[in-house]
């Protein structure tokens, strides 16, 4: 077992090295973020030119581990943490005890993604036409359905002494269930133009159409799948798979692909017979603004991927003696992993062209209007991208964000039921100007004495909005421009 363990200690802190803007992709002022949950919704926005200058995105997410740090990591950025948990050189000691494990005797999961938002723009045209376009680059990975014997062995190190293999049957003639597992890291770059429409229909209702049609660079990656096994101990040197269905690979150099995201909105308002009351003060835009979308459809070919496969339907003795000292002087990398299991019968190597997906996904939204600047939001995101796949794979969601937004400035509070729908948290974005800043995990990031996961996004972007700033805050309190109120005369 000690063997099957190495390999993924590799794979998991090799590829481990290596959504997320939804909260301001929602409102009148998203410009061209709004392409981030559906590309029809650039068609309906008060700028008439959007630019994102730069934007960051960051996040890493697991079931298994909590990190229990006795000071806060805030403390860490001016190393203002207290002396007992300093080095002699002065530096933060680790201490393993830090970690600490959740053991329900479930599949672990493990993520990590990031994203550069590169210069975009939105710019409106004629007859109710937008046309953008959109840069950005994404590196992505997961581990799905590690066994929790197997994480709790790669947690203390494969060390006997740290009682590494206590979660296994370890005595002569007991089994070991290992759970279908999939470790994938994939990373790309994307060159997008996006067109969108505004159709105008009666009661002040929109519809809206949209897509982005997208040119990707693959920039690298790899892959390790295994199904169900049940390994049996009948040697202290040997044990017995009952079958094995192992495929691995990486790719390198610059793949090419396409992708597409296609959009359709609906701006509803009641119509005017059924609009009693302050309907008209309370809705100045919409009474709902509805959406749907699908991501990322499309795929990147990487040519001369190197595949590798060992499928047997029959048991296996799987012979492990000097085994350890072959492959110590393995150097870390793709031969490694083919070293230790290159004495289990079937092992197949291939060079072929690969097929990588892209991250699709499908996007439900709906926006209601509470009064003028208050709307509540409601989002689902469900990947389209099985668990278990080796495609590149965002995390399904869903939220519900109250909003507050003005020309300046925007708060947003969304709820989250996200990391397919695992875990509660609750986020906060904010607009200020030309900065954008937020967290999809906002109590981790303000109580970071217990992370489990961390998320953070930033950017700075500017519009033009049409006409004078004053004379939009007059005409929407109800007053002319250019024209003194009344009581301001009575005073005189």
């Amino acid at each position: 077992m000690r063997i099957y363990l190495s390999i993924l200690l590799y794979l998991v802190f090799t590829l481990a090295k290596g959504q997320n803007f939804a909260p301001i992709s929602n409102g009148l002022y998203s410009g061209v973020h709004a392409a981030k949950i559906n590309p029809a919704f650039t068609a309906y926005s008060k700028y008439k030119w959007h630019v994102n200058v730069i934007g960051a995105w960051a996040n890493v997410n697991n079931n298994y581990l909590q990190l229990r740090l006795p000071y806060s990591a805030y403390r860490l950025i001016n190393n203002d943490i207290p002396n007992q948990y300093k080095t002699e050189n002065g530096n933060a000691k680790w201490d393993s005890s830090y970690l600490k494990e959740k053991l329900n005797g479930r599949p672990k999961h493990f993520a990590a993604g990031a994203m550069l938002y590169l210069p975009s723009f939105t710019l409106s045209l004629k007859n109710n036409w937008h046309i953008g376009l959109l840069t950005d680059a994404t590196a992505l990975a997961r581990v799905s359905g590690l066994s929790e014997n197997l994480a709790h062995a790669l947690y203390k190190e494969l060390d006997t002494a740290k009682n590494a293999y206590s979660q296994f049957n370890n005595k002569p003639g007991q089994s070991n269930t290992i759970h279908r597992m999939t470790i994938s890291g994939n990373a790309y770059a994307t060159l997008g133009i996006n067109i969108s429409k505004d159709i105008p229909l009666e009661w002040k209702q929109h519809l809206l159409v949209g897509a982005t049609l997208k040119k990707v660079w693959g920039l690298g990656g790899a892959f390790f799948q295994n199904g169900d096994m049940v390994a049996k101990n009948i040697r202290s040197d040997s044990v017995t798979l009952n079958r094995t269905n192992i495929r691995y690979g990486q790719y390198t150099g610059i793949g090419k692909g396409m992708g597409v995201d296609i959009g359709i909105g609906w701006v509803y308002h009641k119509p005017e017979y059924r609009q009693p009351g302050v309907y008209s003060r309370k809705h100045t835009n919409y009474l709902y603004k509805f959406g749907l979308g699908i991501l990322d459809i499309g795929s990147i070919k990487y040519k001369n991927a190197s595949i590798t496969s060992i499928i047997n339907n029959r048991l296996t003795e799987w012979n492990t003696t000097n085994i350890q000292d072959r492959f110590s002087a393995v150097t870390p990398g793709y031969p490694l992993v083919d070293t230790i299991l290159n004495a289990l019968p079937n092992l197949r190597q291939t060079t072929q062209d690969l097929r990588i997906g892209l991250p699709t996904r499908l996007a439900l939204s709906a926006d209601y209007q509470v009064m003028p600047d208050i709307y509540v939001n409601m989002q689902v995101m469900q990947s389209l991208r099985g668990r278990y796949s080796i495609h590149a794979r965002q995390q399904s969601y869903v939220s519900v964000a109250p909003r507050w937004e003005s020309d300046f400035f925007e708060v947003s509070i969304p709820l989250y039921l996200e990391y397919d729908y695992r875990a509660f948290r609750m986020g906060a974005a904010f607009r200020v100007g030309p900065l954008y800043f937020g967290s999809n995990s906002v109590m981790s990031m303000l109580y970071t004495k217990r992370l489990r996961d961390a998320d953070f996004f930033i950017g700075i972007a500017f519009g033009d909005i049409p006409g004078n700033w004053k004379d939009r805050w007059l005409k929407k309190h109800g007053k002319k421009p250019g024209i003194a109120d009344p009581k301001d005369c009575e005073k005189m």
